[in-house]
This record gives structure tokens, sequence and C-alpha cells, in this order.
């Protein structure tokens, strides 16, 4: 098969399994002998968060010099951006060769009636055979959606980490936080320590009853662990009081201050993953031989589309949810709050962007640029026009794409920042659009 041809077969496949669970995706691991089992996990689920975290914690272990394998979604422009080795993507050829043994095997399952894995299934699927073929010394998986019942929880990991509880895919996971957090908690397992970043909402207490019902061994950060010491031209700098160690200087590029929260999991995690056998003493010595490790980790990490700012005075965030404009919001009025600023914002409609452009509208905007995105998923245009007014006293201007809508804005930034946010599938346009002009 062709590349093409691969990515072209992956899309065909429907996005849901036609049955809920893992038991269909455990007999087809079973007949590859479980190369999920092959090395150590860790597995991360949360409204938000998911993906930095994830790529925090793989760069501490990198600058360990770990071989670090990290399967994430969704991607934002190709399908191998989902599985990665030590930050790099897996080539075209990769793709192709566990594409087509992955093939092999579902040939095999289906004469077997098991059913064909959906999309996320198979593509997770190539991952773990991927991570085998490579040896990785560990592995970190993301969660698609939930978590319960997500195709990840089939594994059994060394670490789980919870990144935070929001209202976010509702006609899936339920209509309430604690709905939610009982679908999160479900990749909990016995004897495993979870972290959880503590909002002190019903979340936690969701959460915290789940684990002691499994036996699992949780352990909480909050915010009053870190403080912010400063935020620079390139960094933002912060000290994080762990159980462990008191780590009085540690740094993260200046993208969102969102993204310190997501930094200090990782941290916590990597303790725990490498020194929760050791005695207190040896463990605050272990950690302080490795402060260049985790310092160089931090700053060292680059995730796309989180606050990235990808031409001058342009930035995109993939804030998609509430929770997560609320977070957006909170970085704009700390970190560029003497700036002056124009947005330009998409949004699915199947979100409560109701909720999301109320946030917005305490934003002082320049101008607010409304964009469609293609798909029938975008959200009518006249309808989030007239949310944004009833919210906001900005200009608003509209396009009915967002190529139009992006170029109109570039000419208009002049001495302002721009800030593209409400969708992934903005981002991932936006970061499309950019990667085919620089070529």
């Amino acid at each position: 098969m062709t590349y093409q041809e691969c990515v072209d077969y992956i899309l065909s496949i429907p996005k849901f399994a036609d049955k809920l669970g893992t038991e269909s995706l455990y007999e087809i691991l079973g007949i590859m002998n479980h190369p999920e089992n092959g090395y150590p996990a860790i597995h991360v689920a949360g409204t938000n968060g998911k993906g930095s975290t994830c790529s925090f914690l793989a760069s501490i272990l990198k600058e360990k010099g770990k071989r670090v394998g990290i399967f994430t979604s969704p991607h934002l422009i190709r399908l191998n951006e989902r599985i990665r080795i030590n930050n790099d993507i897996i080539s075209d050829d990769e793709f192709v060769d566990v594409c087509e043994k992955v093939i092999d095997v579902v040939n095999e399952a289906s004469k077997m009636d098991i059913a064909h894995p959906s999309f996320f299934e198979f593509v997770f699927l190539m991952c773990v055979i991927y991570f085998y073929e490579k040896k990785v010394d560990y592995a970190i998986f993301e969660t698609g959606m939930g978590g319960r019942l997500d195709a990840t929880n089939v594994l059994n990991p060394e670490i789980c980490i919870i990144t935070s509880v929001g209202l976010d895919h509702m006609q899936y996971l339920g209509d309430t936080i604690e709905k939610i957090a009982y679908e999160k908690a479900g990749i909990i397992k016995k004897k495993v320590p979870v972290i959880y970043y503590d909002r002190k909402d019903n979340a936690t207490c969701i959460i915290a009853d789940y684990c002691n019902q499994i036996g699992g061994s949780l352990h909480l950060v909050e915010k009053n662990q870190y403080n912010l010491l400063e935020i620079t031209k390139k960094t933002i700098d912060f000290s994080f009081q762990s159980v462990y160690y008191s780590y009085d200087s540690l740094k993260i590029r200046k993208t969102a201050l969102y993204q310190i929260e997501n930094a200090i999991l990782a941290v916590r995690a990597y303790e725990l993953l490498l020194y929760r056998n050791l005695s207190i003493d040896d463990r605050r010595d272990a950690i302080h031989r490795d402060l260049f490790v985790i310092r160089n980790g931090l700053i060292n990490m680059t995730w796309s589309g989180r606050m990235e700012l990808i031409a001058d005075g342009i930035y995109v965030d993939g804030a998609h949810n509430e929770e997560a404009i609320e977070a957006f919001c909170n970085t704009l009025e700390i970190m560029f709050s003497d700036d002056l600023k124009i947005l330009l914002f998409a949004v699915s409609k199947d979100k409560d962007y109701k909720r999301m452009i109320e946030r917005l509208g305490r934003i002082s905007f320049d101008e607010i640029i409304l964009v469609k995105y293609n798909g029938d998923r975008s959200a009518e245009l006249d309808i989030v026009e007239e949310t944004f007014r009833h919210f906001s006293g900005s200009r608003i201007t509209t396009f009915d794409n967002i190529e139009t809508g992006f170029d109109y804005a570039k000419t208009h930034v002049g001495n302002r920042l721009l800030f593209c946010v409400g969708s992934l599938y903005l981002v991932g346009d936006l970061l499309r659009i950019q990667e085919y002009r620089n070529d």
C-alpha cells in the first residue's frame, strides 16, 4: 500500500466501534501477543491539558536519556502526529509498515468473528506495535475521550494521570461534572499511582471514591503547591512544592499560564515513576541529582497549537470548551493585559459556545473576526455573531471561510496581537495554511 492508501483506509473507518468497551480490542491484542505489555506505560486522561502533560513528561524522560513513545490525539495536520518517539513523528514508510501489519491482524480477527476496530482503536493498535518494535523505554498514552470505555484502557500502566475534569463531550460522557469524572476515573487501576490536579470541586470526591474502591493510590496536586515567580520575555518562572522536594526555580516557555499546571503534573509523575520505591532521603537525593534533567525537560517542551506563536504577533490556541477558554482568558488578562488584541474565532456547534463567548466577552478586543471551518460540525456564523453581540461591544467582522478571515486579520494586526481560538479544527487549518505558504 502507499502512504495515501493507508491514510484513506484509516479515515474510512467509522469513528466509533459497533460495540462499546474494550473486549474486542483486547481479543485483537491477544492475537498480536499483547505488544502493549512490552514496555512501561503511562496513561493520561482529562478534559484539557492531556497532550501538554504527556509532552512535558516525555521531554523530561528524554532528557534523562530514555526512549519515550507518545500517543496523542487529535492530530492537527497529519495522522502521523499521533504517534511519536522522543518527539519525532512516525515516518510515512513506518506508518505504512505498521498499518499493513494491523490490517493483517484485523483480517485474521474477522475470521474469528471479532469486530473491526474503530478509527481510534485502529490507530492505537498501530501505535502499540510501533512502540514495541522500536523498543521504547516508556510509552505515554493519552485517552481519546473519557477513560472507562476508551480504547487505551486495555493498558496496564505504571502511572495514571488525570489532568482536569470539565464539561465537554457531554453527549457521550454525561451532562454533569460528577458523571464525567466517573468516566475519567475509569482509567484507575489497583495499586497503581494516580495523579490528579485537584480543583476543589465535586470531581475530586468522585475520583477519590473510585480510587478507594479500586484500590488505587491517589496523589493530589493543588494550586497552592506552586507560585508564579516571574514572566520574562521568553519564560514563565515558578516554584513547586512537591511531596518529595521543593523546586525553587522551574521554567517553561512563555506560552500560557495554564501550562504550569500541566508541567507540575508531569514533574510529580516523573517523581513517582522513578523514585516511589526509594526511601524519603534517597528520593530527595535522587531528585536533587536530576534537577538539571527536570529543568531542561520542562523548558525544552514544545506542543503545537497551545498558545503557539506561529508568526509575529499571531498566536493559535486549541481552547475549545468552557474550561479551556477560561484558562485562555486568564492568560490574556495576566500576560497580555497591556497589549491591543484581535480575536479570530471559530467553534463547533456541539460545544457550549454561549458560555465560551460570554467569558470572551469580558476581554477587551479591538476587533472580533468570526470564521467558519469546513465540516458539518461548524457552528453557523449568524448565531455565533448574534451571541457575541450580546456579550461584547467590540467591532465584529465575519467570513465564511478560515483562509479569507485569516488574511483579513493579518492585514489588520499592525501593532496589535492576533489570537486565534475556539476549535482545534481552526488551529489545524491555520497551521496547514502557514505550512503550505512557507513551502
